[in-house]
């Protein structure tokens, strides 16, 4: 039976996880952990199998948003993205590839009447004026609980997410090998991700700071 963790956030006992599930998580040497063989919370400092977590270093992407109070780093195993802001920590995952494309497919069908009428332009404003709102995802990326996040962590501009929509037409060349970078990225970018300097996640959770 593998062991299972427990991790102490803001003094509250989260879990319970994998070993390896714990790279999610921002782990100090003070981080308090506990598993069925301590007899009490010890900290990761004390506890060799952490020597991974507190040994590698968190790469962090440097902020040059509008919002200076607002930081985004990668967990040290590249799985998850952690944006920081000064009331609370958000953690998200990146979207997998089937979220992605079911996500399209649902935004398909939304604009199959419209693009009749309005070719391109209908296309252009309703994932411009959709990821660029509040909410950040098109009702079908709502639907499967994904949505585009900026890479230093700001909130995605309307220029941010028209330069992303029309970026989509390159993704789409060459048997649609710009969609497929997905498989071979480290943060699952497409090629229009990366070009507009964007990230399609799902939140985890938020914690209070």
């Amino acid at each position: 039976m593998k062991k299972e963790y427990f991790i102490s956030i803001n003094g509250e006992s989260q879990g319970p996880y994998q070993f390896s599930e714990l790279g999610q998580f921002i782990i100090s040497p003070t981080t308090l952990i506990w598993h069925s063989e301590l007899h009490d919370w010890t900290e990761a400092r004390f506890l060799r199998e952490f020597e991974v977590y507190l040994q590698r270093p968190m790469y962090s992407t440097p902020n040059y948003g509008y919002n200076q109070n607002v930081s985004l780093a990668y967990t040290r195993d590249n799985r998850y993205v952690i944006v920081t802001t000064p009331t609370e920590r958000i953690h998200y995952r990146y979207a997998d590839f089937g979220e992605r494309f079911v996500a399209g497919l649902l935004d398909g069908l939304i604009l199959l009447i419209p693009s009749l009428f309005f070719p391109f332009i209908a296309g252009w404003l309703y994932y411009s004026l959709m990821q660029s709102n509040d909410g950040q995802a098109t009702i079908g990326q709502k639907t499967m609980k994904i949505m585009l996040l900026d890479c230093k962590g700001q909130r995605v501009t309307f220029g941010q997410a028209t330069g992303r929509f029309f970026a989509r037409l390159l993704s789409g060349f060459i048997f649609c090998i710009g969609y497929f970078m997905f498989f071979w990225s480290d943060q699952k970018q497409t090629l229009h991700d990366n070009l507009a300097e964007t990230l399609v996640v799902t939140e985890i959770r938020r914690e209070r700071l």
